[in-house]
Order: C-alpha cells, then structure tokens, then sequence
C-alpha cells in the first residue's frame, strides 16, 4: 500500500472532482493521502473534507508565504484545529525565502511558534523549505535539542551534508517531489545517499506532475512514476520500497496500518 503525505486537495481543479481523485488514487493502491493546510481557512476547509472521506488525513498550520496575513495570537485556532481526530500532523510550516525576503523574521517566529505548539500537541511537523534549507535545518535543530518530536522536510532540495544533519536527528523524514522524473532533475545523489528507513513518498499535489504527466494537474494517483523512479535510482525492488516507506510513515504519523 500507499500514502501520499502531501496533496493540497483543496484547489479547485482537483476539489471540483474529489471523488474521483480518490477513486483513482484508490485503484492506484494509496491508501490514505494527508492534505497540508497552508493558512486557517484551508486548515478549517480540510477537516471538513476529512470528515467526508476514510482515507483522508489532515495537517493544519500557516505555509511561511502566509504568515503576514496573520497575528500569533491566532494561532489559537491551529490548536484548536490540531485537536481534530483527523489531525496527524502540524504543516505546511516552515521558511520560504523564493518569492520575498522582506519578512524572514516573521517567517522564523512563526516557524518557531508553531514547532512549539506540534510538541504540546506530540503531533510531527511537516515543514517546507524553499531556498531556505540551511534557516530551516538550523531552527529543527535547536528546538530538537528542546524536546522536538518528529517530521518530514518535503519536497526536500538541500544538499548531502544538510540531509546528514537531518538524518543525525531521531525520526526525521524526507521526500522528493515528482521532479525527480525531469531531465532538468541532477541531484540523484540525495535519493542514493538517502537510507530507505528516512524516506517517504509524496505528490504536492497539484503541483511538481511527474512525466508521463508533466502540463497535467497532477493527483494523488500520479504518485507511482515518482516511486518508479526512485525504485530504479535505488535500484532495490519497488514493492519492497513501497512496503518499506508504508512503514515509515505509519510511523510518523502514528497510523496503525
């Protein structure tokens, strides 16, 4: 079986079709897909949708591209939500410096804040961290040092001795977008230097479509190219992969599969 641990079911172009999204990812052999909020509206809007569907989990924070519109102080609404039986996670949280550097500090009070309220809650953090690995890495590993639980860095686009720092901390997790099927993809050393037990699989749906699927929205059931692909830069069998990363993340998010 299969999880996909990142897919932002909520935009229209797959929302408008929920069902037979699921429907495919089903026939596809995902067995559960955990969708990551990115501000309080979308953190409300997905437990909703949770509700409604078996095999849907949700993750419930502010995406660092979103933390201007809002006070800490409404962060009292994250952990409201948080408390929500579908909840296995607190994301998309993190640091982003691709589209604006104006408000990086925020950014890290927020981050910070909302690792903190993931440890009251013993829920994993699920954390993002375009052009901004280094900041990121640096903040995990200070809060850790404080008692900070677990995680995923998705979608991760570090280099080797940032992923070993990653590795060097208990129950951390990394995956890999569906880019790594593009030609443009150069960093198959990160999926060969990655341990099997470290690793998770994701979509970032509707984002990153893998080929054969590039120009498409992509959706949960477009998961397998990517996992074909890291089969064959792992070169290890893909079921056991799959049987393998099942594992791992039933461990972080404390399925019971």
């Amino acid at each position: 079986m299969i999880i996909d641990t990142h897919a932002h079911l909520y935009y229209k172009e797959l929302s408008d079709n929920l069902d037979l999204i699921i429907d495919n990812a089903a026939e596809n052999g995902i067995e559960k897909i955990i969708i990551p909020a990115v501000d309080l509206k979308t953190s409300e809007e997905i437990l909703k949708i949770c509700d409604e569907y078996d095999s849907l989990y949700a993750a419930v924070g502010i995406h660092p591209s979103e933390v201007t519109a809002f006070k800490i102080s409404e962060l009292k609404y994250i952990e409201e939500f948080a408390s929500h039986k579908k909840v296995v996670a607190i994301g998309e949280i993190g640091l982003d410096y691709y589209w604006d550097r104006s408000y990086i500090k925020e950014q890290k009070v927020f981050f910070n804040e909302l690792i903190e309220l993931a440890n009251g809650r013993n829920l994993p953090v699920i954390i993002h961290t375009r052009d901004s690995v280094e900041d990121a890495i640096n903040i995990v590993k200070d809060r850790y040092q404080e008692g900070i639980t677990s995680g995923q860095f998705h979608c991760f686009s570090g280099n080797i001795e940032q992923m070993k720092i990653i590795l060097d901390l208990n129950n951390f997790y990394l995956s890999f977008g569906g880019n790594i099927t593009y030609k443009s993809y150069k960093d198959y050393s990160l999926i060969e230097y990655l341990p099997l037990e470290n690793l998770l699989f994701e979509t970032d749906s509707p984002f990153l479509p893998p080929v054969p699927h590039r120009g498409e929205k992509n959706q949960p059931a477009f998961i397998i190219h990517t996992i074909e692909k890291i089969s064959d830069i792992k070169k290890k069998d893909i079921d056991e992969l799959k049987d393998i990363v099942y594992q791992n993340t039933n461990s972080l998010f404390k399925f019971s599969g």
